[in-house]
């Protein structure tokens, strides 16, 4: 069983609710037997005594939560072994007393197994796949078949309903944990999709906020251009006219124009820093095809690599959302091509095939094997390409074979 596997949310709660049941219900064997005869006599000579104990014990193992912190994944697993093993037992220990004794089969008894192994059956199958539940639920049935023979010392008529009530017990239990397996093994798929589904929209909020926030950074960088720095700089031109054509007598007055100029020229000086502090994206105030231009520039200024740029004007069609993408992926391919391909040639182009902006980024490196691609996502980057296209509902594909190369192809629809 998978011993390491975490126990399944609510799965303790519920086997606990089981065997607390299972304990009332034992109890209340003495309670009608003293009701209506008024003494306990035959509950404590009955081997069936002893289930009622093992259901008392595990209610008390299963409350105690000090426990399961303890034996952490092998809590559950003693828990299920008391149970599935101990009942078997004690009515195989019966049959054996009440054969010995020529009492013959009481057969509600062999019945009472299966309630007694459902208690078991539903966390089990709850927890573990169906393979292994089928195997325990059908060796112990194979087990109980084969006992039975032994204490007849043979195949004989009296066996066939003691051997049925055995087959309709392991048929019933593998039906049962079929149907338990199969339904948490959707929820367990529907989980693991919520899942990933909550871990796309987180993604795509956080990309979201950074977005606000870097149009908030650029909108007030604009304010401070069009307000601040314009004003400063108007001021700066005036005090130095004033200055040039003050009477060079007036040395107060100079001084006085010469500080008035040290600090328009410090503030607008200050206030062009702070505008580039907040231009954070490189996108701003350049648009798509000159942050590109630059990009290159930059990349071929540090690297021995030739990049033949081809943009044509319905680039500018793009939200600023999709500008965004293609300039962080084109980024991150150049990137990969400089740190990776050993690339000689890239060719970057923008076109438009049947109505969609097609981003196209080739090189002529040593390439990879596309069967390894999966190895690859993190140490070249692409997992985050092709998360960032996913954002925007992009078609990204990526193909490459050793020694020809790699294509990167970005298909937005407009």
């Amino acid at each position: 069983m998978r011993i390491k596997a975490p126990t399944e949310p609510g799965l303790i709660r519920i086997f606990r609710f089981f065997v607390i049941a299972e304990t009332i219900a034992f109890s209340l064997v003495p309670f009608g037997e003293w009701l209506f005869s008024g003494e306990v006599t035959q509950f404590y000579r009955d081997p069936f005594y002893f289930i009622f104990l093992q259901a008392l014990f595990l209610s008390i193992y299963l409350s105690i939560p000090w426990l399961q912190r303890k034996l952490r994944s092998i809590y559950l697993l003693i828990a299920l072994f008391i149970a599935v093993l101990i009942p078997p037992i004690i009515v195989n220990i019966d049959l054996t007393t009440r054969m010995l004794s020529g009492d013959g089969i009481e057969m509600y008894r062999l019945w009472a197994l299966l309630p007694l192994l459902m208690i078991a059956l539903v966390p089990a199958a709850w927890q573990y796949d169906f393979q292994k539940v089928f195997i325990v639920n059908t060796g112990l049935g194979i087990f109980d078949g084969l006992y039975m023979v032994f204490l007849f010392g043979g195949f004989n008529p009296d066996l066939l309903m003691p051997l049925f009530a055995i087959f309709i017990r392991v048929v019933t239990l593998n039906l049962v944990a079929l149907m338990i397996t199969e339904l948490m093994a959707t929820q367990r798929e529907q989980r693991r999709d919520l899942m990933h589904a909550n871990l796309r929209l987180s993604q795509q909020a956080l990309v979201q906020d950074q977005l606000a926030v870097s149009r908030e950074r650029n909108r007030l960088a604009r304010e401070l251009h069009d307000t601040l720095a314009h004003t400063l700089s108007g001021l700066t031109v005036q005090l130095e006219a004033i200055h040039t054509i003050m009477d060079t007598e007036q040395q107060e007055v100079n001084d006085m124009l010469e500080k008035a100029l040290f600090t328009a020229r410090n503030g607008l000086e200050e206030t062009r820093r702070a505008m580039k502090a907040l231009r954070a994206e490189p996108l701003e105030g350049l648009g798509l095809q000159l942050a590109l231009q630059n990009l290159v520039a930059n990349i071929q200024a540090r690297a021995n690599l030739e990049i033949h740029l081809n943009l044509s004007d319905h680039v500018f069609t793009f939200s600023q959302d999709e500008e965004q993408m293609v300039y962080r992926i084109t980024q991150e391919a150049l990137e990969n091509i400089v740190h990776h391909a050993r690339a000689k040639n890239v060719w970057i182009e923008i076109i438009q095939q049947s109505g969609t902006n097609v981003l196209n980024i080739r090189d002529d490196g040593r390439g990879f094997d596309m069967s390894k691609l999966k190895e690859k996502h993190d140490r070249l980057g692409l997992k985050g390409m092709q998360e960032r296209a996913e954002m925007l509902n992009a078609n990204l594909e990526i193909n490459s074979q050793p020694g020809q190369g790699t294509l990167i192809q970005l298909r937005l629809r407009n």
